[in-house]
This record gives C-alpha cells, sequence and structure tokens, in this order.
C-alpha cells in the first residue's frame, strides 16, 4: 500500500535534492504526496506531488504526517497522555516557542480535572482544534487588527453592547474566546478579571484554562468520543471553517498520542 503523506506548514520548500536542494515550488498545507521509496539523506523523504504523481523530489519529514496515521508511530511517542513541548511542535513544527512553553508547563494538571486526559480521542480532538483555532500555535490573537474586530461591533449575541467591545474582546486564546459575555463567563469560571482585563486571555497558561471551559460547557467530550470532528469544529467555530486542515492537526495528533496500531478514523 502506498504511504501517501500531507504538508503541516503552510509554504514546504519541495526540493530537488535532499537536504539543500534547489526548491522547485512550496506547497500549501495540506498538499498531498506519495513516497517514492527512493534513496534520501536523514530526516527526508523522497516523493512525488499527488494527484498527478509530478514532479518528484524531495521533503523534510519533519514538516509532513501520514494520512492513514496509526496511533503511537509518530517520533518519540510516549504510550502515556502527558502533553510536552517537544510533542507539541511535532503536531505542529512551525509553532512559536513562547505559546508551545506556556501550554506544556502545566497541561495535564489543568487539562485532567475537565475529563480531557481520560480517553486519546478526546485530546486529539482538543488539541487538533487547539492547533488550528491558534494557527499552528503560532498566535493567541487574532489576525487583522482592528479593521477585521470592528465585525464584531453591535453583536449583542456576544454580549457586545458598549461601543468599542467589538475590537476590545476580539478572539484570544487556543480557542479564540470572542465577545463581552464570553470573556465574562469563562472569567468568572476561572476566577480572573477577564472583562476587566481582556489581554490577559492570550497568555499561553490563561487560554488553556478559558478553552477547557469552553469544552466542558459545550459537552465537546461527546462527539470527541464518537470521533465526529465535524461536530466538534461546528461546536468550536460555529461553522465548519477549515474542517480539512483540523483532520489534518487530528491525525498527526493520533500519530502522537493514539491508541497503538490503531487507526486515526479520520
Amino acid at each position: 500500500m502506498a504511504k501517501v503523506y500531507e504538508t503541516l506548514a503552510g509554504a514546504l520548500n519541495f526540493r530537488e535534492e535532499a537536504p539543500g536542494g534547489k526548491v522547485i515550488m512550496t506547497l500549501p498545507r495540506g498538499s498531498r504526496l506519495e513516497a517514492t521509496g527512493d534513496a534520501a539523506a536523514a530526516g527526508w523523504l523522497a516523493v512525488k506531488l499527488l494527484p498527478d504523481g509530478s514532479p518528484s523530489g524531495f521533503v523534510s519529514e519533519q514538516y509532513v504526517a501520514r494520512v492513514d496515521a496509526l496511533g503511537q508511530e509518530g517520533p518519540r511517542a510516549t504510550g502515556d497522555r502527558t502533553v510536552t513541548k517537544e510533542q507539541l511542535l511535532i503536531l505542529a513544527p512551525t509553532a512559536k516557542d513562547w505559546i508551545i512553553t506556556g501550554l506544556a508547563s502545566n497541561f495535564s494538571t489543568i487539562a485532567e480535572p475537565y475529563g480531557i486526559l481520560e480517553s486519546p480521542r478526546r485530546l486529539c480532538h482538543f488539541l487538533a482544534q487547539a492547533a488550528h483555532e491558534s494557527d499552528g500555535f503560532r498566535t493567541l490573537e487574532e489576525y487583522g487588527g482592528q479593521p477585521y474586530w470592528s465585525r464584531y461591533e453591535g453583536r449583542e449575541d456576544l454580549g457586545n453592547t458598549c461601543a468599542g467591545d467589538g475590537v476590545r474582546y476580539h478572539g484570544r486564546g487556543i480557542f479564540q474566546l470572542t465577545g463581552r459575555a464570553n470573556y465574562r463567563t469563562m472569567g468568572t469560571r476561572i476566577s480572573l478579571g477577564l472583562e476587566d482585563e481582556p489581554h490577559l486571555a492570550s497568555e499561553g497558561e490563561i487560554s488553556l484554562r478559558t478553552a477547557c471551559e469552553y469544552w466542558k460547557s459545550h459537552r465537546l467530550q461527546n462527539p470527541a468520543d464518537s470521533n465526529d470532528i465535524t461536530e466538534v469544529t461546528r461546536r468550536i467555530n460555529g461553522g465548519f471553517n477549515g474542517l480539512d486542515k483540523r483532520k489534518l492537526y487530528f491525525r498527526r495528533a493520533w500519530s502522537i498520542w493514539g491508541v497503538s496500531g490503531e487507526s486515526a478514523g479520520i
């Protein structure tokens, strides 16, 4: 059976030779590649670009993941459900150090009371959604700046009833907490004044705490246990934005924290 991979990085160099060969093209995240079995330098894969099988070349193994991911096939798989900085970097290889350091420092202690560590399915769904919402752990603040954030102005469904609320309570954290009402609710639940100091929601450990509260309040353990990534995405995103990329992150997460030998099923 052919080994098919997909790219994890947003602009992956596809080279004539490995390592350091001429760049043929840059591949967008989610591009599919088939291993050719040709000789490659350590840490590199010889592949051909799908669907046509051309061109052939080499990519860094760090930035691709198997489509038919199996549990515990990933590098540094531990066989348990601890979450380390090194594992998060495997999940999202272009992540920013300060973000994954903050998330990993007390991950198990914070997430365990919410049942997220009770099964590998829950953990992988949680981290896949977090990776997508944070652009591969590259930001804990919504992109776009004030021109984009102003679209939340006057959104009563978000509790934005005062002038300037749209910008002040724009998306922050690994689940992109948005809207005055959500800041107030989540702040109360974690005993922190997020409504008065919304910028705190973009700090690593705090963003993990609010994401765990969101997971619990929206009963995300149910679709996660059913491996229903479409429903998990809908409850977090409100729609299905980036569903294919969320699946990509889930498959990579499964190769790190999944059940040994069991398919991701997505």
